[in-house]
């Protein structure tokens, strides 16, 4: 039996598998989806005999609902236990000069059968994939570890932030990935006020030019290449050992649409969104009546197993999963690596911190960039964190260390091309080297 097929076959109580990835093992027993590990200022420990000059911080956005939607999803999600208000101002001018402030309120009426289209979403006070109260709660209980260890802990940071010099922050023009840099900083500086000389500035591109994910827009050959590795024969095994699977869950979840054939991405989105909140697994449905036929979490551990697998045989283990990563996520490794060599040859000494808030899509591409092990680089969680700290030691070098969910970052067996917790600048720099396109226009032409 092949690997795949003995996938397939798994035990429910089966914790480890192997699929035809080379060394690619992991045990689920030690994964959750739901919740990030933490850095830790109790374990934390710093580098001896060396300054720490410069965080970057990469994380996923907090909990939310799927983005994918299914027929009959009367589960209630909420995202109103914490407020936001805005106003508007002249750029530079005091606070009096303001629309006065506004409070977002999603909407969603009970479904009457003769007007609107409320039938078509869940109860509750969520848009599709906004961030839910948990998710903020997530990112406010990160800023307050990082505050112990960078504030508390080593000094690093300022008790309260004194200039935004020392702060970048950007994110992607998702609603949820804003909100989830809002909480984690308010909760690293608590007591910042709402003055226009208090504001951090928050950084965005306009999604047709975004590179925190890969942005298939203004790279065609993103999907070019992807489309390549799906019609490998290791993939279509895959795809075919796991199709009845596939056609089983197509039909209790009453969905045809083609991205739900094309991969296990959905499956996993609607699945484990719902189980993080203790929902219960979806039913096939006879008109407005459940049926028995209901998804298992045998069936969501083996979901779960497809996903992972799926994502890291595209970004890290097929013979064009370099190709790919560099095109998906490159132009941003550029971004944190010419930040760092700026802050290294004196541009930007005040620069202490910087936060780039994104997605999945953001920080399990990184993860193949660095090579990760297997164990860390399953389906970042909710809230996944990535810390590059640049260190420099008493006879002036340089380090750089990574950390990811809490814990220093582990490279696969097969591949230790550095040690992450004090790998030296010039090697880091030559590894990001390799992902960073050198003419991204031409690359992601499709001839």
């Amino acid at each position: 039996m092949g690997a795949l097929a003995m996938l397939a076959a798994a035990s429910d109580t089966n914790s480890a598998f192997t699929t035809d990835v080379d060394h690619y093992v992991i045990d689920d027993a030690l994964y959750t989806y739901c919740h990030p590990g933490y850095p830790s200022a109790q374990s934390y420990v710093p580098l001896p005999n060396a300054t720490l000059e410069l965080v970057q911080v990469v994380v996923r956005h907090g909990d939310r609902p799927p983005v994918n939607y299914i027929p009959n999803n009367d589960n209630e999600w909420r995202c109103d236990e914490v407020e936001q208000e805005t106003y508007l101002h002249g750029a530079g001018e005091s606070n009096q000069n303001t629309t006065g402030s506004f409070k977002q309120v999603i909407e969603i009426p009970k479904w009457n059968q003769r007007y609107g289209f409320e039938n078509q979403i869940w109860r509750g006070s969520c848009e599709e994939g906004e961030l839910t109260d948990r998710g903020k709660h997530q990112h406010n209980t990160l800023g307050a570890h990082l505050r112990s260890i960078y504030v508390d802990k080593l000094g690093y940071l300022s008790p309260e932030l004194s200039s935004t010099d020392e702060i970048y922050l950007r994110t992607t023009h998702i609603w949820r990935t804003k909100n989830s840099a809002e909480s984690l900083l308010g909760a690293l500086w608590p007591k910042r006020g709402i003055t226009p000389a208090s504001s951090i500035p928050l950084h965005t591109f306009p999604s047709r030019i975004e590179t925190m994910y890969g942005n298939t827009g203004a790279c065609p050959r993103i999907n070019v290449l992807i489309d390549e590795i799906v019609k490998t024969d290791g993939y279509q095994k895959f795809m075919k050992d796991q199709g009845p699977l596939m056609a089983r869950l197509m039909d209790i979840l009453d969905v045809s649409k083609s991205h739900w054939k094309d991969g296990w991405d959905g499956y996993f989105d609607v699945l484990n969104a719902r189980q993080c909140h203790q929902f219960n697994l979806p039913c096939k449905m006879n008109g407005t009546q459940s049926t028995d036929s209901c998804i298992t979490a045998a069936d969501l551990k083996q979901v779960n197993r497809n996903a992972n697998y799926e994502t890291a045989y595209k970004f890290r283990d097929s013979p064009l999963a370099h190709n790919l990563t560099r095109l998906y996520i490159g132009s941003f490794v550029g971004t944190l690596r010419d930040q760092m060599k700026d802050h290294i040859d004196g541009h930007s000494k005040k620069l202490k911190f910087a936060l780039y808030s994104g997605h999945d899509s953001t920080v399990w591409p990184l993860l193949g960039v660095l090579g990760a092990s297997d164990q860390q680089s399953l389906w970042p969680p909710y809230a996944s964190n990535i810390l590059y700290e640049l260190w420099k030691q008493q006879d002036g070098s340089r380090v750089v260390r990574v950390i990811y969910n809490g814990k220093v970052l582990r490279t696969r067996d097969s591949e230790q091309w550095c040690d992450l917790n004090a790998c030296p600048v010039d090697q880091f720099f030559k590894r990001m080297d390799e992902f960073i396109p050198s003419d991204i226009v031409s690359e992601c032409a499709v001839l």
